[in-house]
């Protein structure tokens, strides 16, 4: 697996607010945000999608849609149907699912941070081990940490299963 760089400059342009009004719109910054940051990740298109979760169901690892919000592919390829579905089949393509906050109380590590899973995400997450990593990003501190499901796990002080339903 080639070596994506997580540890570039924060590039943060004046074209982005920071809205941390909404849940929704503190992730949706954060996503932006980290992709500033991160070189070569992207929010994938529908058909990117599409792609990812058809490439990797090919490799006998199930990808449910929604369980990512970004993805980060090796410079080497390009970002197409061939160069995404290559990157996958030589390892060289993670997803990234954003966590994100805009409480300034939170540190550097993230401690006393909850969050919430989804099952989709639990299960992609052990299906592809490290080619999956959460995404924590505080847009108060642009403060970013990626993390595994194990480095997680290692890190819970708690972890309290709900089931979410929606009617």
């Amino acid at each position: 697996m080639v070596d994506m760089p997580i540890d570039a400059p924060l590039l943060i342009a004046g074209d982005i607010e920071i809205d941390n009004s909404s849940n929704k719109r503190t992730a949706r910054t954060a996503a932006l945000l980290i992709m500033r940051q991160l070189e070569h990740c992207h929010e994938p298109t529908t058909e990117e999608r599409a792609t990812i979760c058809v490439a990797f169901a090919r490799k006998g690892k199930p990808v449910y849609g929604k369980a990512f919000d970004l993805f980060q592919i090796s410079a080497q390829y390009p970002r197409s149907t061939d160069g995404i579905e290559q990157a996958i089949h030589h390892g060289d393509l993670r997803l990234l699912e954003v966590k994100s906050t805009g409480r300034a109380k939170i540190d550097d590590d993230f401690s006393g941070y909850f969050f919430s899973l989804s099952t989709a995400e639990l299960l992609v997450a052990q299906a592809l081990g490290e080619l999956y990593q959460f995404a924590f990003y505080n847009t108060t501190t642009k403060t970013l940490k990626l993390h595994t499901l194990n480095e997680i796990y290692k890190k819970a002080k708690g972890v309290y299963p709900t089931w979410s339903i929606r009617f």
